[in-house]
């Protein structure tokens, strides 16, 4: 049995190590790890070249140009696909795999599930709590017009946004949403994480649908998925930590700046959406 992972990477080199390491240790058998730098402006990407040239397992995709999530991670799909792997792991370079038996645990889930796409138990360090399921449902077209509205709001008032971190911020405090511990089809699986199973690699050039840059990629992965009628499973037996928001603090410091990028991709993301909705189109490209 052969298994691929896609990491996408952006400027922070420690944790991308740190992720490569995790795999090397806990992951048993045949496995490639496909390393895809989007242009990270302090040359860590030219770095991870340099220091996995030798290698046999990891290979390191350098691109010209910053692709934002989706289409960074299509161009690894579409490298792993060579190999004709038989699970594809697309995860965040701020996730770590915790358990010595993790191939065999996905192994077992797709004997007894058949899953196209499988989302584990992620635990994030952040906000100490776990974070799939991410909804046990799909927005509807009402909830996305209704999101739509609020960063339209939020991309014209910027200067909100510039008080509010102008204000001491409170310290959130208590734990996140606790473990679901059952398995559970059709929900909402978080973007850290996805195993895709040779079900899907078959018929699929893409692991995302290709026209947004960064956020809502979950939500229209669930639609196009449920669309074509391929099994969505959470498994809490196969479990991640997810050490949150890594990329995007490198880039964007200042809570401020990061807001206004944040807020501008979710908006453009939610109106290709909602286009994608109403064409009523099953497309990956």
């Amino acid at each position: 049995m052969l298994i691929d992972f896609i990491i996408l990477h952006y400027q922070a080199l420690d944790e991308t190590n740190n992720c490569i390491n995790k795999i090397r240790e806990k992951v048993s058998g045949d496995k490639r790890i496909i390393i895809v730098d989007n242009c990270s402006p302090n040359e860590s990407g030219r770095k991870l070249g340099q220091q996995y040239s030798n290698s046999s397992d990891v290979q390191v995709i350098l691109m010209e140009e910053n692709l934002g999530f989706a289409k960074g991670n299509n161009i690894g799909f579409k490298e792993a696909k060579k190999d004709s792997p038989d699970f594809i792991v697309v995860m965040n370079n701020d996730v770590f795999i915790e358990q010595d038996d993790f191939t065999e645990r996905i192994e077992k889930s797709y004997k007894n599930t058949q899953f196209a796409i499988l989302g584990p138990d992620i635990y994030s360090t952040k906000i100490k709590g776990h974070q799939n399921p991410q909804q046990m449902n799909n927005c509807s077209i009402e909830e996305l017009e209704q999101a739509k509205r609020r960063l339209e709001f939020k991309n014209k008032y910027r200067w909100l946004l510039r008080m509010k971190y102008m204000l001491p911020q409170r310290k959130k405090s208590g734990q996140g949403p606790e473990l679901i511990n059952k398995i559970l089809e059709g929900v909402v699986l978080h973007g850290a994480c996805y195993v895709f199973s040779k079900d899907f690699i078959r018929c699929h050039e893409n692991c995302f649908f290709n026209e947004t840059f960064m956020y809502y990629e979950s939500y229209i992965l669930h639609y196009l998925a449920q669309k074509e009628g391929m099994k969505i499973i959470y498994d809490p037996s196969i479990k991640v930590l997810h050490h949150e928001d890594v990329a995007t603090n490198q880039r964007y410091g200042k809570k401020y700046q990061k807001s206004i990028f944040v807020n501008k991709c979710q908006l453009d993301s939610c109106n290709v959406f909602l286009q994608l909705i109403k064409s009523n189109r099953i497309v990956w490209e």
